[in-house]
């Protein structure tokens, strides 16, 4: 493992809120949330806006100064706060990013937050000179209004005319997750909201407790394993201060949950800080990807099942429950032009999504699999030797795994050209290509090593 690849990062709703469960700044959830991080030496990042600055901007200087803290910006809400009307809210961005600036000017790296996202707000964003978009929710449909079905997982340049797919090249933006998902068990599952980091998503669906977080650790251990075959693996998670407090102003939980919730958070921050990570704020995080990728950096994630289930009650029936398993190995695969999902032992994949010339943003971009044969299969104690057949089918983005438990016996001696191809974990090889409407033959030979 490579444990400085792992970027992991904190991020905390900070903000002021006028709504029916709640009033005002979260203070009090504010300075627990903050204890909590900084006594292991995690620097939190915060989301703030114009209500909270003048209420936490003291604090956050201070926190900056002694722990490295930083903020990012919430963005008001396209619809209901700003009409729809992109003026509106290149007004009201460019206004609050001014107080950001009087009350934090050390704060240089530009993000937004909000997690119903529109064409029209990263345009805005990419005309104001912001770097980063927090709040996407990978697979998540209907919860809190939230449907992102299609999008990447993790941090992505996105296209400011389809925000839900990576741009072609270098986007002027990055999109960030809400909070980071178990990819593996929130395909399988259909349940993404509960298979996540959020600690109160986690404890209502008894995946977590406040004293028992084995869930968490093996998620997060996934993640670290995948640093193997990756330059940086993000890991970003992310509680509400107002979730955090039980007090005249804030009572969106009980206060037991806060507890809980207090518990789990101490125990993985803990855990966290012992892998040898690499501990930073959101604005650093994604200053390190603009510099580092010239496109959309690609991912490989293979993942396992993880013997922890979700209780049977009412939060877990609100979608109508969630599937058991188990579940077999699935490698998962994103880069500009498309995401793919392997299941162990098949070479072509269950699942492909094609960015290339979409244009609905209420598409999933799901494509049909081709028909494949594989016409060759040799295997000695010397080489192995395997050709893939595919038909005339249309263009689009495409891949294919072999999968073995002796790979880590041999390596790669050839493969037919325009083929990319990646070993992960010695456990599967990863053909990356492109169809062109053509019949399509790839040979490829493994050789035993010396």
């Amino acid at each position: 493992m490579k444990p400085q690849n792992l970027i992991y990062t904190f991020v905390s709703y900070a903000s002021h809120y006028d709504t029916p469960w709640g009033h005002g700044t979260a203070v009090e959830g504010v300075e627990r949330t903050a204890r909590l991080a900084h006594a292991h030496g995690i620097p939190v990042t915060w989301i703030v806006n114009r209500g909270s600055i003048p209420v936490l901007g003291e604090q956050i200087r201070q926190w900056h100064e002694a722990y490295g803290d930083d903020i990012i910006l919430q963005c008001p809400f396209f619809m209901e706060d700003m009409g729809m009307s992109k003026d509106a809210l290149k007004a009201r961005l460019e206004a609050d990013w001014n107080l950001v600036k009087e009350a934090f000017p050390w704060a240089t790296t530009k993000i937004a937050g909000r997690g119903k996202i529109y064409n029209e707000v990263i345009e805005v964003l990419e005309e104001l000179d912001f770097q980063g978009m927090w709040g996407y929710c990978w697979e998540q449909v209907w919860w809190d209004g939230i449907t992102h079905k299609g999008i990447p997982w993790g941090s992505w340049y996105v296209d400011s005319h389809r925000y839900k797919i990576p741009h072609a090249g270098k986007g002027k933006v990055v999109a960030c997750e809400w909070t980071a998902r178990d990819l593996h068990l929130s395909y399988h599952t259909g349940s993404p909201v509960i298979y996540s980091t959020d600690p109160n998503d986690v404890l209502r669906a008894g995946l977590c407790t406040g004293d028992e977080i084995t869930y968490w650790q093996m998620l997060f251990d996934e993640y670290l394993a995948n640093t193997d075959h990756n330059e940086q693996v993000f890991f970003l998670q992310q509680q509400e201060a107002h979730e955090m407090e039980f007090s005249d102003r804030f009572q969106v939980f009980p206060a037991s949950h806060v507890e809980a919730c207090e518990g789990m958070l101490d125990r993985f921050f803990a855990y966290v800080a012992q892998c040898g990570v690499t501990l930073t704020t959101l604005p650093k995080a994604l200053a390190s990807y603009h510099e580092s990728n010239s496109i959309t950096a690609p991912s490989y994630m293979l993942t396992k099942d993880k013997p922890i289930r979700p209780e049977v009650n009412d939060y877990t029936m609100t979608l109508g429950g969630v599937a058991a398993g188990p579940w077999p190995d699935t490698f998962f695969y994103y880069d500009n032009q498309c995401q793919m999902v392997f299941v162990k032992g098949e070479c072509k994949p269950r699942l492909v999504r094609n960015y290339v010339g979409q244009w609905d943003m209420q598409d999933e971009f799901e494509e049909k699999i081709p028909p494949l044969f594989i016409t060759t299969y040799e295997k000695t104690s010397e080489r192995i030797e395997l050709v893939y057949e595919i038909g005339n089918w249309k263009p689009m983005p495409f891949g294919l795994t072999y999968w073995d438990d002796e790979l880590s016996d041999y390596e790669i001696e050839s493969c037919s050209r325009d083929v990319e191809l990646k070993v992960i974990k010695d456990e599967l090889v990863f053909l990356r290509f492109n169809l062109t409407g053509e019949k399509r033959t790839i040979r490829l030979v493994l050789r035993k090593k010396l």
